[in-house]
């Protein structure tokens, strides 16, 4: 199987990129880290500032280790190509520390974003997350240019301290804001991440067939996938507080598992795995929320994540196909 192809979020998956565990804190945390990651978390940012996770706490550490194993282990029992991100070369790591020091492999959700066979290397918002492209480049370079992949490089934002000074005329555009129902393609918009321009400028690169949604969030929320999720059709799973405009239009018909603005914010509750329309892998925190997609119908695999969501992140940002089988609609 060499095409890519990534039609739906829900379409059984086969092929995939995941993060490696790999974060070094940054000297100082970015004011934006402020708006969505938890007050543990931003604590532990703190604490841990200017150093790696494994010379911080080995301990939770390796805890990261074991848990992303584990999730790895159950992809590969369901049949899934792993792409596991290459660490980063030391010239990679050093690219533009002297402005952010901030360095992570762990959630490449951001990083690349897949819609059809198109391949884009998107342009993100916080700086020290810009070196990601690199790793992904060796990891998986060679298998997008052996595939049908129609590969895309969004102009480079300009590398300036954190401030939206000069920044009113920069798209911006990252995977986690992205999601994907056939030809109806929702981003979200927090000020946080993707922006208005970044949102035109996908609307003008897919062209007249996708029909793209912009989705205002709040700006306690990263991401569109820290409040929405699609396991199957006509299921979702939604945050409600983090929509600047109520729930979309589209959702009206939809059966709906709300989850609570605590566990979106502080365990990622809208943020999972999916394997295919039937199945999917939450984090085994989230009790409630398992026992209403079982009830709901899904198979629902249950993983512990608890060393992991702290940082900002979960198995979405951790994982971003590149093949998922369903029909085109």
């Amino acid at each position: 199987m060499n095409d890519i192809c990534v039609n739906h979020e829900w379409g059984t998956l086969k092929e995939v990129v995941v993060g490696y565990p790999y974060v070094k804190y940054p000297t100082i945390a970015p004011p934006l880290l402020h708006n969505f990651v938890s007050k543990e978390g931003i604590n532990l940012y703190n604490k841990y500032a200017g150093k790696t996770l494994k010379e911080a706490n080995p301990k939770l550490y390796q805890q990261q280790v074991e848990q992303i194993d584990a999730v790895i282990k159950i992809l590969k029992d369901y049949g899934v190509i792993v792409h596991q991100l290459e660490p980063f070369t030391e010239d990679e790591e050093k690219y533009l520390t002297d402005i952010d020091d901030f360095t992570s492999q762990f959630f490449p959700r951001g990083s690349m974003i897949v819609i059809g066979n198109t391949f884009i290397e998107p342009a993100l918002k916080l700086i020290g997350r810009s070196k990601e492209r690199f790793a992904i480049r060796r990891t998986i370079g060679d298998r997008l240019k052996e595939s049908n992949a129609n590969i895309i490089y969004m102009p480079v934002p300009l590398p300036i301290p954190y401030s939206n000074e000069g920044w009113d005329n920069t798209p911006f555009l990252e995977g986690g804001d992205v999601l994907i129902l056939g030809y109806d393609i929702y981003v979200g918009c927090s000020g946080n991440a993707s922006n208005d321009d970044g949102i035109e400028w996908l609307r003008k690169t897919l062209g007249s067939k996708y029909r793209v949604h912009t989705i205002r969030l709040t700006k306690h929320f990263l991401h569109l996938d820290f409040v929405l999720s699609f396991p199957r059709p006509g299921l979702a799973v939604v945050c409600r507080e983090g929509f600047v405009d109520g729930l979309p239009d589209f959702l009206k018909d939809w059966q709906i598992i709300d989850v609570s603005l605590e566990d979106a914010q502080s365990k990622l509750a809208c943020n999972h795995l999916i394997l295919d329309e039937q199945t999917i892998i939450v984090a085994s925190e989230l009790t409630e929320l398992i026992d209403k997609l079982r009830q709901a119908g899904q198979k629902v695999i249950t993983t512990p994540m608890s060393a992991v969501y702290w940082q900002g992140g979960s198995l979405r940002c951790w994982h971003h196909p590149l093949v998922r089988e369903s029909n085109l609609k």
